[in-house]
């Protein structure tokens, strides 16, 4: 078996994600979060909230998810847009017809070129022909406002409500530049065959940041003196393997940007600091041929997994591309006004919060061996679903109350995992297996001198601890990150 075909029956059984209303055959492309999932993906979103937000005091909005189409045709959406879609003459099967010929690494140029090289492709489902039956098709989810039918999208980025709000945020949050605004929220992308789990979704959740500024200022000295003696691996053009690049050999060899540079250095450390492995990631420099008309320059971070190489983060010099298609189509001016009136250019950098999810699980599984004869997930402990598992030895003799009790104190401050029932070695597995890091154990020494263990899940060392100093403890050990004794 797969090691993703491993993670997706984990994932289900434990009640981390499995498909949407599946018990109607489920539609491909959606997932549901289970009540162990929920608690990874809004603890990974709060520790980017600690990271790219709050600790630079940048501001966070929250835009509407069904957008009028005025909008998404101003941005470029509702022309541009697509995806080749090949309709097999024989039985009708849709397929994804640019993803198929790369799957078959076969190169092309242009929606012609597609025609040309896939009419002897065999189709995926019936092994026919496929044929030239090649067209485009448009992304988004379509639906309509009101009794009147104002024609309307579901958004397919969080994107362009940061931008068509611009103006009244700078005039509002102090009118100087630069200005930094994010976002986190759904988007929605009709994906023609989705896959691959949580790495292709129709329905997924965005964490993306737009910086604002000055073109004839491209030094931020505040973001720069962040990270001016960080490191990260990349892929530049014309090169075939990643290596590591200093921030100032960043800017002197591609982009001779501060927050470019910034945002780069700054989610390498994220990512890594949660638990993706630094040899199986890098960001690559977009050729010119990838890279939009109205770039700069865009930058994505790839990780290795199971499933090949997955894009979890984007990053893109946008010019005034945004603001001024948005002055074009809504009549209004985007100009500010600072000494001189100019449309403020964009960076912006944009993190996917479910495909980072998979790769986390990924990178963090660890499979049997003779030490510990079940799966688990090494989760760092900061987005682990329960910071600690409580558990009674026994039901009996009241170590159950105590327990409860327990579990009920530790709740003002963790999330806590309680199981009372069935052996405590098949409850410390289970606990391994989502990746809860500590386990407390109460004992009939509990009852003797007010002390429980604390089990690490990585070695499986314990400890005994005294109840009253148990919330500093596991606190001291979430701060260092500890995952076994050392």
């Amino acid at each position: 078996m797969r090691l993703y075909e491993r993670i997706m029956e984990l994932a289900f059984t434990r009640l981390i994600f499995y498909p949407s209303n599946e018990v109607y055959g489920a539609t491909a492309g959606f997932y549901d979060f289970g009540p162990v999932g929920i608690l990874i993906k809004k603890k990974i979103i709060e520790e980017w909230r600690k990271t790219f937000i709050k600790k630079y005091g940048f501001y966070e909005v929250e835009g509407s998810i069904v957008t009028p189409e005025i909008v998404l045709k101003a941005s470029g959406h509702v022309d541009e847009f697509t995806d080749p879609v090949v309709e097999c003459q024989n039985c009708r099967a849709k397929i994804r017809a640019d993803k198929l010929l790369e799957e078959k690494g076969i190169t092309f140029e242009g929606l012609d070129d597609i025609k040309e090289k896939i009419k002897d492709v065999k189709c995926p489902r019936c092994g026919k022909p496929l044929g030239d039956n090649v067209y485009l098709i448009n992304l988004m989810f379509p639906t309509n406002i009101g009794y009147d039918g104002l024609k309307a999208f579901l958004r397919p980025e969080t994107a362009q409500s940061i931008f068509t709000s611009f103006i009244r945020n700078f005039r509002n949050l102090g009118g100087k530049l630069p200005l930094i605004i994010a976002q986190v929220g759904k988007s929605f992308r009709n994906e023609i065959s989705p896959r691959q789990a949580l790495v292709r979704l129709r329905e997924f959740t965005q964490m993306e940041i737009e910086y604002f500024f000055d073109p004839e200022k491209q030094n931020d000295e505040v973001l720069y003196n962040e990270v001016k003696n960080k490191r990260f691996r990349i892929k530049l053009r014309g090169e075939d393997n990643p290596r590591f690049i200093t921030v100032e050999k960043f800017k002197e060899k591609v982009m001779n940007n501060d927050a470019m540079a910034f945002f780069l250095a700054r989610e390498w450390e994220f990512y890594t600091s949660l638990g993706l492995n630094p040899e199986r990631m890098w960001f690559r420099h977009l050729s010119e041929e990838e890279t939009p008309h109205y770039s700069k320059g865009n930058i994505d971070l790839e990780v290795e997994t199971s499933y090949g190489i997955v894009e979890i983060a984007g990053n893109a010099y946008r010019t005034d591309y945004d603001l001024r298609r948005h002055q074009e189509f809504s009549k209004k001016s985007f100009e500010v006004n600072i000494g001189k009136k100019f449309i403020p250019h964009v960076v912006e950098a944009s993190m996917g919060v479910e495909r980072l999810f998979f790769c986390l699980l990924e990178h963090s599984y660890r499979p049997k061996t003779k030490e510990k004869e079940w799966e688990w997930f090494d989760l760092n402990p900061r987005i682990a679903p329960y910071e600690v598992a409580v558990y009674p030895l026994v039901k009996k003799d009241g170590l159950s109350d105590i327990g409860k009790s327990i579990a009920k104190s530790l709740r003002e401050e963790f999330d806590v995992y309680y199981r009372e029932t069935g052996s405590i070695g098949r409850r410390y597995a289970k606990a391994d297996e989502i990746g809860v890091p500590y386990a407390i154990t109460i004992d009939y020494q509990t009852k003797e001198d007010n002390t429980v263990t604390i089990r690490y899940r990585n070695d499986g060392k314990q400890e005994r601890v005294s109840i009253n100093n148990l919330v500093d403890k596991i606190k001291q050990n979430l701060k260092e990150g500890k995952r076994k004794v050392e």
